[in-house]
């Protein structure tokens, strides 16, 4: 993730650069085209009231500067003098575009450019007194010619740019994740950190609580006090793990805009990864708390009469919209029976089981619950047409935070809790759960009753 947030910074560090860069120098071409043609159009009307005192006197002797040129046209378009061509050789320039322009109007400018767009002229035309037109043109260099003339110096500030900001990249990426990795698991309270996972610390500070109470409790038996060291060790420090990547993505967004790296436009995009980060925190959050108070036996509701028929059908159409999403279809079949237990407990196992079903399927696949009875007991069946599950993972996908394939989980933003879930809430209504499944054929998951 650091290195994610580093990348990020240093490149809007060097778009910074890059359109600060274009802005300067297009304004200061601008400036210096804007300045040129003044200063043209002025030497124009110098040299025009000359030539209308002294006539062609005037050009006797005269010395020019490199690319510049005067043309001398009488009212029919002859060209009486010209300080580069002969002007037996050249044409008729009534129809010039900047000469027509300064016998309708009194002055006419054009400029155009070189075949390369190396160079482009300017032509500054004045009418004279008699009908004729005075021309002064200039050649110059484009805004091209100008950047590869300036390209050393401007290679040598890309060059300290870079420089700056991958100095200023490392730095402040390690400031953002360094609290997050400093995390004392242990010890959460003592951890200074970032105020918006003060709801973990507190939640780790519970479970450390929670199991350091039940630790001294089994203090007789060694075996089972290591074990359950070790299941805290493992759950806060998985806890800390699934929470960083959206806790530090978050961070990082928030700096950046913070800082003022992200362009009005990007603004919304930010906003919107923000939002995603946070939805992702709030579900992994809201998992670990119905986990924890399965574990711990505080869920509130009573026990109900419930027909799993109506409740999986329930289901099935809030998920409608999701399973469309990934092309995939979803059936229901069986009857109605009945169980003794808490809706919203019954309605989070099926609703987990058809997730995932949707979730870990094939385009075009499809899910199928079943509802009926096994030997008496009332039971839910979801079989899915999905990816399946290696054989060797079977007796550990109902393990908190437990991921088969953590590409794909991390694609669809699954949180790994799911399955425990199911698990908790099965065993909370002393239900069994049954799992078989086939590598690239699909799983099926049963919960007995």
């Amino acid at each position: 993730m650091r290195t994610k947030i580093f990348k990020g910074i240093f490149c809007v560090a060097l778009a910074v650069w890059l359109a600060c860069m274009v802005i300067i120098m297009g304004a200061l071409y601008t400036q210096y085209s804007n300045q040129y043609k003044l200063s043209l159009k002025n030497e124009a009307y110098l040299v025009a009231n000359a030539v209308q005192l002294s006539g062609m006197k005037y050009f006797k002797g005269l010395t020019l500067e490199e690319n510049y040129r005067i043309t001398w046209i009488n009212p029919k378009g002859k060209v009486l003098y010209d300080s580069e061509a002969d002007v037996k050789t050249m044409g008729n320039h009534k129809n010039r575009e900047e000469v027509k322009e300064a016998l309708k109007n009194g002055y006419g400018e054009v400029t155009r450019f070189s075949n390369t767009l190396a160079e482009r002229t300017t032509y500054s035309a004045v009418k004279l007194s008699d009908g004729g037109v005075l021309r002064v043109s200039q050649t110059q260099f484009t805004v091209v010619t100008l950047i590869l003339s300036m390209l050393q110096p401007i290679m040598f500030m890309l060059l300290f740019a870079i420089v700056v900001s991958l100095i200023l990249a490392v730095s402040i990426s390690r400031k953002i994740v360094e609290p997050i990795n400093s995390i004392d698991v242990d010890n959460p309270e003592k951890t200074p950190t970032y105020e918006e996972i003060d709801p973990l610390i507190r939640k780790i500070q519970e479970q450390n609580k929670q199991l350091n109470n039940r630790i001294d409790a089994l203090q007789s038996d060694v075996d089972e006090k290591t074990r359950e060291a070790e299941f805290r060790k493992e759950f806060t420090a998985n806890v800390s793990h699934e929470l960083k990547t959206p806790l530090t993505s978050i961070s990082g967004f928030a700096e950046i805009m913070k800082n003022g790296l992200v362009k009005d436009k990007d603004i919304p995009n930010f906003s919107g990864k923000i939002y995603d980060e946070a939805q992702r925190l709030i579900v992994l959050v809201d998992d670990i708390i119905k986990l924890s108070q399965l574990d711990e036996n505080q869920v509130m509701a009573k026990k109900e009469r419930i027909d799993l028929y109506d409740l999986s059908e329930d289901v099935i159409m809030s998920l409608e919209k999701v399973a469309e999403t990934n092309d995939v279809s979803l059936h229901i079949s069986g009857e109605h029976v009945y169980v003794e237990g808490v809706y919203q407990i019954l309605e989070e196992i099926v609703y987990n089981l058809c997730d995932n079903g949707i979730k870990y399927n094939k385009t075009g696949g499809s899910v199928s619950v079943t509802i009926g009875t096994e030997l008496g007991k009332p039971f839910v069946r979801v079989q899915d047409t999905g990816i399946g599950i290696p054989q060797s993972d079977i007796d550990r996908v109902f393990e908190r935070f437990y991921r088969v394939n953590k590409s794909h989980s991390k694609e669809i933003g699954g949180t790994g809790l799911g399955l425990s879930i199911v698990k908790h809430g099965a065993s909370y209504h002393n239900a069994n759960v049954r799992i078989e499944s086939q590598l690239g054929k699909g799983t099926t998951i049963m919960v007995i009753f």
